[in-house]
């Protein structure tokens, strides 16, 4: 199900630096491609995410994600 590789792929972009560093290297349409989901997706796991914090921080996190692929 691709909404839950993109639910994954929020929770290791938060936690893995070295995927972070990985991610950096692409475009948005090869990791769309690469990791098999889409950006409705994406907004989707992104908001479920969201709803699941406890804190402020963690929030920041999420939307700080989000942030950083709208403007691959």
């Amino acid at each position: 199900m691709a909404l839950g590789k993109s639910i994954n792929f929020v929770k290791q972009f938060i936690r893995d630096q070295e995927f972070r560093s990985e991610c950096n290297k692409s475009t948005k349409l090869d990791l769309l491609s690469k990791l098999d989901f889409t950006e409705l997706e994406f907004d989707d796991a992104i908001n479920m995410q969201l709803v699941k914090c406890q804190s402020y921080e963690e929030a920041d996190r999420v939307q700080q994600v989000k942030l950083w692929f709208a403007f691959l």
